[in-house]
This record gives C-alpha cells, structure tokens and sequence, in this order.
C-alpha cells in the first residue's frame, strides 16, 4: 500500500517539478521578447540627412518587425497565462492527493498492492509454496524438529 502510494505521490512531484520548469522557461521568454519590443518601440527611427522625413522603406520595416514582436509577445504570453493556469490546477490537485492521508485512497492502493502480489505469485507459479496451508505445515515442521 504504502509503496504504491509514495510512488504516485513521488511521479506527481516530478511531472509538478517539470511542469513548474515550464512555466518558468515561459517566463524568461516572454520577459526577454517584451524586452526587445520595447527596446524597438523606443529606439529613435532612423532619419536621413538633415531631412525631417524617414525613410519609407526603414519605417515599413520597423512597422513589420514591431508587428511581428508584438505578435510573438501575445502568443508567448498567451501560452504562459495557460500553462499557469494549468500548473496551478495541478499543483492544487496534487497537494489536495498529498493531504488525503488515511482516507480512501490509500486503502484502495493496499488493495492494489494485494492483488498485484497474489498475480506475481500466480505468474511466477508460486502458488502452491504461498498457501496457508503449506505455510502452516512448514512452521508445523519447523517447530516439531524443536
């Protein structure tokens, strides 16, 4: 019972972990793109000569790379807010399972753990060395020979 349990409970730490690493590695990406638009959005765009007019060409070229960073930074922030959200549910359903000691669940898993017992013994075909009453006549033995 227990060792199934505490596997369970250690898988679901580990897909938590993973699951936290995600959302962290998100984190820094969305930083880091917000950081290059805003340093575009605030770079001065380029003028040449003694003209007040830019040229075309480099401002429709600023226009579309500004255009594609803020689309990347909404898609990036898009999957953060959603794989948050989702660390958040499993975080909550994790720790809900962690402080579920002495209720239904781990009885279920001592069940679990019996039958998987009893189909080793069955598979390995142990059956005969594993019964109570060869077992009875064993320690019969073993304390008659006393």
């Amino acid at each position: 019972m227990l060792l199934l349990y505490t596997l369970l409970l250690l898988l679901l730490g580990v897909a938590r972990f993973l699951i936290a690493r995600r959302v962290a590695s998100l984190e820094k990406k969305c930083a880091r793109v917000a950081k290059q638009t805003d340093k575009l959005v605030r770079e001065s765009p380029y003028r040449e000569g003694n003209s007040g007019r830019g040229d075309p060409f480099q401002v429709a070229k600023r226009q579309y790379q500004l255009g594609l960073l803020a689309q990347k930074r909404e898609r990036l922030e898009d999957k953060h807010l959603s794989w948050q959200r989702s660390a958040k549910k499993f975080g909550n359903m994790v720790d809900g399972l962690r402080n579920w000691k002495g209720k239904k669940l781990p009885y279920t898993f001592g069940v679990l753990d019996v039958m998987l017992l009893l189909t080793l013994i069955d598979y390995l075909a142990l059956g005969e060395y594993a019964s109570p009453r060869f077992l009875f006549q064993e320690l019969m033995s073993w304390v008659s020979t006393w």
